[in-house]
């Protein structure tokens, strides 16, 4: 994928431009700062693709961790669990 840089300041003044070339030219539009790259534009197409790999990703590893027979529990028992550590171990340092 072809890519346009822009630095912060051009970035400011040519906003349309850089969507357009996102939109209709299918580029990837990096925005420097300092020299150094601080954001991207990409088409809302392009979004919505990157976004359907990553739910996809995130499935296939639920499904791994699913095959190994783990227990799941809800994040609420989880934050329970995880309470009560950080209670113990504020308990064992007190001892010490």
């Amino acid at each position: 994928m072809a890519t346009t840089t822009y630095t912060m300041t051009e970035a400011n003044k040519r906003t349309a431009e850089m969507v357009n070339e996102a939109r209709y030219g299918h580029k990837a539009v990096m925005i420097t700062d300092h020299g150094k790259p601080a954001a991207a534009v990409i088409s809302a197409e392009r979004l919505a693709h990157y976004q359907a790999l990553q739910d996809a990703a995130d499935l296939a590893e639920v499904e791994a961790i699913r095959a190994t027979g783990a227990e799941w529990i809800s994040n609420e028992d989880a934050q329970q669990m995880m309470d009560v550590m950080e209670a113990e171990a504020e308990a064992a340092d007190q001892q010490r």
